[in-house]
């Protein structure tokens, strides 16, 4: 009955040639009221959701879009940083079959190219004690202006780490967002090679305590759902929320935190990996430990590993 109330005065506000409101079809597992957009929707401050089960349409023919793996928004490199990155070549070369490409730089700060089969996963890199808040696996986001997503940032309260720098992969930043989960932003092209869900990289998922309070900020600042622009598009589905750049899904945003790591909310990878129980049989005989072991079906595998950083990670059946 409400549902239909609000989407009476929604059109009547677009009658009237007003902005439309929000409109709440759906509550979350705490009862909350989930604001699901109609299609134009808009909040001041704030981002709208795409109704749940929206798509971008396919083209005729059965193509996909021509956006698709091009949104900016969208997850565009992934990066560790390591303690030491000999160890963690190792590491990752034994359990996840890895090969690794050395990368000009400093020699005080060596960084490499990780490639599982001549697809690009992301980059290894040194860093040093004091910094080690932020080692892990972080995800880079595509931007069209970093100056202007930095602004941004600030009016929402992110903590901005390092940068802008210029780097050889354009400028970046590193940023922390809610719940002190580390991102950085990149503003050259996103490498045409490197894809979430399709290759090296299965899912990208941000663990968090309030995933709508998340969706707000991440979408505020890069422009998820924004129908003025080719961006992401976002959608409340089953307890989660999905980011999709076209017709895949690129970031998930839930509940919680990486099994073992309570109180640690922060963005988690899970890579591709032939034989799941292999991999978590190397990851313990290769100096690290298995976090949750493997579970399900042989093609859904996975387990939750940890390096010997104690950095967690996912890994699936391929």
């Amino acid at each position: 009955m409400q549902r239909d109330i609000d989407i009476d005065r929604d059109r009547e506000r677009q009658a009237r040639g007003e902005a439309s409101e929000p409109v709440a079809n759906g509550r979350d597992r705490a009862g909350r009221r989930v604001w699901i957009g109609d299609g134009s929707a808009r909040r001041a401050g704030g981002t709208r959701l795409i109704p749940t089960g929206a798509r971008k349409p396919a083209l005729s023919g059965g193509s996909l879009p021509p956006t698709l793996g091009k949104a900016r928004g969208a997850p565009c490199w992934l990066s560790l940083a390591s303690r030491d990155i000999r160890a963690a070549e190792e590491f990752y070369s034994r359990v996840l079959g890895w090969c690794h490409v050395p990368l000009l730089g400093s020699p005080r700060r060596p960084r490499s190219l990780a490639l599982q089969a001549g697809k690009p996963v992301g980059t290894l890199s040194e860093t040093a004690s004091d910094l080690g808040i932020y080692a892990g696996w972080m995800p880079y986001f595509a931007v069209e202006d970093v100056d202007v997503t930095v602004a941004r940032l600030h009016e929402r309260g992110a903590t901005v780490a390092v940068g802008p720098l210029a780097t050889s992969a354009g400028r970046v930043v590193v940023a922390a967002g809610p719940d002190d989960a580390v991102f950085g932003l990149r503003e050259q092209a996103p490498d045409e090679h490197w894809t979430v869900g399709e290759g090296p990289v299965a899912r990208l998922e941000l663990l968090t305590r309030d995933i709508f309070a998340a969706a707000l900020f991440y979408g505020g600042a890069l422009n998820w759902a924004d129908s003025s622009c080719d961006c992401c598009e976002v959608e409340y589905v089953d307890g989660q929320i999905l980011v999709r750049d076209g017709l895949r899904t690129v970031a998930a945003l839930r509940d919680g935190t990486p099994p073992g790591f309570e109180g640690r909310h922060r963005w988690h990878a899970c890579f591709r990996v032939a034989d799941v129980d292999s991999a978590a049989a190397a990851a313990v005989g290769w100096g690290g430990r298995v976090i949750t072991p493997p579970q399900g079906p042989p093609h859904r595998r996975e387990a939750v590993l940890a390096d010997r950083e104690g950095i967690p990670f996912t890994v699936v059946a391929s």
